[in-house]
């Protein structure tokens, strides 16, 4: 018997009482796969019902990265009834980038909570222990200064040069919260990020952090970016070669998607792209689908998030970030 789910509950306390706000008589709906722990599962369901929430747990299959962002013809119909998803799934994002939750969400029927890719020690340590409240108005902060911006400029002590027009879809903050109808967020959780104009983004990125289905590099990866397409992947042999695979083998992977800055002060160094990704002063950037909140077209079947280091993120402006050190 495991004892891990004792771990497990303070978060999701927080999760289903502040972050979500779950009310007596809501459906939710925690969607997993048989690579979750399901000890925070558990916890989060016994929380839901002691609220007074209806809480179903559904197992969908775990999917390889080609497929990775498929959900099942039967949990897309079942999210129609639901007022709360929480995406649970450790093999793949497929739980996070459902058309069906993007249009139930856009309809506000529906508020999400993303917790893919993640496993029991994100869920309980590091960044799941910041105070939500301060990251949520840090990112109003930087929200609001990045969005009087029409172009961008990424650049990295390690070689980054990107730039990009940013005057289509704004820029919106993940903090935690999803406690409306509409709203999305992540656990742990702290960024505002956004996608730039399709087919604007030129330069070189050198990616010297984590990499979604990929790992931390022996070292640095550089992606040459051309109209919003990459062209070219060099760098570490192993990570390059597993990068430029995915690329080859995915439909519209190579589409730029993101440029994300993290705000959580707890988060850790330790090498997972999910809790580096949120860390304060770490840029992300993605590449492959950019749908829903970036403001794209492309319905790619991989949205892969890489971790960049000491950055300097630029607006025609306003400089947002100098360094890893926020301006705003």
């Amino acid at each position: 018997m495991s004892f891990r789910v004792i771990d497990a509950i303070k978060s999701a306390d927080m999760i289903v009482r502040e972050l979500l706000a779950i009310k007596a008589g809501e459906e939710v709906v925690l969607v997993a796969d048989p690579e979750t722990d399901m000890e925070m599962v558990q916890a989060i369901s016994g929380i839901s019902q002691a609220a007074g929430a209806e809480c179903s747990i559904v197992i969908m299959p775990s999917r390889p990265v080609e497929e990775s962002l498929k959900m099942t013809r039967f949990i897309d119909k079942g999210l129609e009834a639901a007022d709360v998803m929480i995406g649970m799934t450790r093999a793949s994002g497929a739980a996070c980038y459902s058309p069906t939750v993007s249009k139930l969400r856009k309809e506000k029927k529906l508020r999400f909570l993303s917790m893919v890719l993640r496993d029991l020690d994100i869920w309980t340590k590091g960044g799941a222990t910041a105070n939500y409240h301060e990251i949520l108005e840090a990112g109003k902060r930087l929200q609001a200064t990045w969005s009087k911006g029409t172009e961008i400029h990424l650049i990295s002590k390690k070689g980054t040069d990107l730039t990009a027009k940013i005057d289509g879809a704004p820029p919106f903050i993940e903090a935690g919260f999803a406690n409306q109808p509409g709203l999305t967020a992540a656990f742990s959780d702290g960024e505002v990020s956004q996608g730039p104009v399709e087919g604007s983004a030129n330069g070189l990125v050198v990616v010297d952090g984590p990499i979604a289905h990929v790992g931390l590099p022996a070292t640095p990866i550089r992606l040459e970016i051309k109209e919003g397409k990459v062209v070219r992947i060099e760098g570490d042999e192993k990570g390059a070669r597993q990068l430029r695979d995915i690329v080859e083998n995915v439909k519209d992977a190579e589409n730029f998607a993101e440029i994300g800055i993290g705000l959580n002060p707890k988060c850790r160094p330790n090498g997972d792209f999910e809790e580096e990704k949120k860390r304060l002063g770490n840029v992300h950037i993605a590449i492959g689908r950019n749908t829903g909140g970036y403001g794209g077209t492309i319905a790619c079947m991989v949205h892969l998030d890489m971790v960049i280091y000491e950055a300097t993120v630029r607006t025609d402006r306003d400089v947002l970030l100098q360094d890893g050190e926020l301006k705003v």
